[in-house]
């Protein structure tokens, strides 16, 4: 099935927080979210330029598993937790499309 929505994060991880980031985003992050039906489809890396260093992409099926996974307790914990090895975090829902989306 085709997803309907893609969920885009943006951050600068916060200097001397990049073990602990990737613990986290690889731990328990990314898999939590799988469970409520968020996968994530690709990380990016910004080399250059002024823009935020990571773009992590997540497709969702349809609104109401975005819907569910915005209301449920763990959303709020996993990006609050999130933020504390971030800076610059921004997220955003746009409709899918098969291309690069920022």
């Amino acid at each position: 099935m085709k997803p309907e929505y893609k969920l885009l994060i943006t951050y600068d991880i916060l200097p001397g927080k990049q073990d602990s980031y990737y613990r986290y985003v690889l731990g328990e992050f990314v898999p939590t979210l799988r469970n409520m039906g968020v996968h994530m489809t690709s990380a990016w890396h910004t080399a250059y330029g002024k823009y935020p260093a990571r773009l992590l992409e997540f497709t969702i099926e349809s609104h109401d598993v975005w819907r569910r996974a915005r209301a449920s307790s763990h959303w709020r914990r996993l990006e609050d937790r999130l933020q504390t090895y971030t800076t610059a975090y921004q997220r955003k829902l746009v409709l899918y499309r098969d291309t690069f989306q920022f």
